[in-house]
């Protein structure tokens, strides 16, 4: 009897809420449940601190007993750089013992510095790697899309979330497959929540823009004295946002909530979802929410929202146009007429777009190919 395949997905940590983890644990069960050997690996993530669901069947890996952190944040540029490089060198070398360790047929590589960090110390593993940016081509800085024009084109495959990066990826590597992202929380019909609450979700990080969020909420606060904004997640820049809305005036009006794993209950009790992310890949909060019928308001980032939402589901307003986003988010709120439509045609869309089957049915098709690929050529 053969074996089954070996499949290891490889992140920075997996202790953490954010959408690449919960992307890490999605596909580790279901390529399991398709009969595949799999681990998730990462820095120092036991089992234990794994914030979203996962089989026993899939193993855990942890590089490190101890996460590479930067000592400081303070001193020069270069000082600074010097120490986000030794950490990423850490980085580096505890995923690339894991492979070591492991020895898996197909190594999926999470994030770009995740990537490159692995890559560059060790590119045996290359033709058995695929890479997934989970971010738009040009959300990192200069030295990162340096060492992905020269590591992609080395590697076995390519997943890129959106249309709109996939001629870049292409660009690199011939190998590069469009796999849209999915929501695995799906609703027939919307609830149509009646109470004016408004949701973010997202890690407190200065990407995910709950600054500029806090900035457009005090003129929704004036026009909509009965509105509320609640916010679901950690983060560094939590403390930091507390004390912008209490500045700002309105704290009265802002809940904070830590991560759960009850997040659909949320998506339901909301009239209006929002991301007012300054940039991302293809946002896995906004793709649930439009699946729950969550009518949304986003800004209209580099890639992403401008693939999930139409004018039928919800807003897209300029990026970084605080007044626009304040608009957009009374215009729905005093609206519950225009937010119903928008909730069935988001569910309709949702079904049709960003079907979780075809999600996981491209990922494992592209697993498998890398897989036969590489046993054809080892055999060669």
């Amino acid at each position: 009897m053969a074996k089954p395949m070996r499949v290891l997905l490889l992140c920075d940590r997996l202790d953490i809420s954010g959408g690449v983890e919960r992307f890490v644990c999605a596909l580790a069960n279901h390529l399991s449940d398709e009969g595949m050997d799999v681990a998730v690996g990462s820095t120092d993530s036991e089992r234990a601190d794994i914030r979203y669901p996962l089989k026993e069947a899939v193993r855990v890996l942890a590089g490190d007993r101890k996460r590479p952190q930067p000592d400081s944040e303070a001193g020069t540029r270069w000082g600074r750089a010097w120490r986000l490089a030794a950490t990423q060198w850490r980085v580096g070398r505890s995923l690339n013992r894991i492979i070591r360790a492991d020895r898996p047929d197909v190594i999926v590589l999470n994030g770009l510095t995740t990537a490159c960090s692995v890559l560059v110390l060790d590119r045996r593993f290359a033709k058995r790697t695929i890479c997934c940016d989970h971010n738009h081509f040009a959300a990192r800085s200069s030295m990162w899309q340096r060492l992905r024009a020269w590591l992609y084109p080395q590697v076995a495959a390519v997943a890129s979330l959106t249309q709109a990066d996939a001629a870049k990826f292409r660009a690199l590597n011939q190998r590069t497959e469009v796999i849209y992202n999915a929501s695995s929380l799906r609703a027939e019909v919307p609830a149509l929540a009646s109470e004016p609450v408004v949701l973010a979700v997202g890690r407190h990080v200065a990407q995910k823009g709950f600054d500029l969020l806090l900035q457009a909420w005090v003129s929704v606060a004036k026009a909509l004295p009965e509105a509320r904004l609640r916010i679901v997640g950690d983060g560094p820049m939590r403390a930091d946002h507390e004390r912008l809305a209490g500045t700002l005036g309105i704290a009265g009006s802002v809940e904070w909530m830590v991560p759960t794993r009850q997040i659909e209950r949320q998506y339901r009790e909301a009239a209006v979802f929002v991301l007012p992310s300054r940039y991302e890949g293809m946002p896995l909060a906004l793709l649930e929410a439009q699946a729950l019928g969550v009518p949304a308001v986003a800004f209209d980032c580099p890639t992403g929202p401008s693939e999930i939402v139409t004018p039928q589901t919800g807003r897209l307003v300029p990026l970084g146009d605080v007044a626009s986003l304040a608009s957009a988010l009374v215009e729905l709120l005093a609206s519950p007429e225009l937010r119903e439509r928008m909730a069935h045609a988001a569910i309709e869309r949702s079904r049709q777009v960003f079907s979780p089957r075809e999600h996981e049915q491209r990922w494992t098709a592209l697993v498998r190919d890398v897989a036969v690929r590489q046993a054809y050529g080892a055999a060669a």
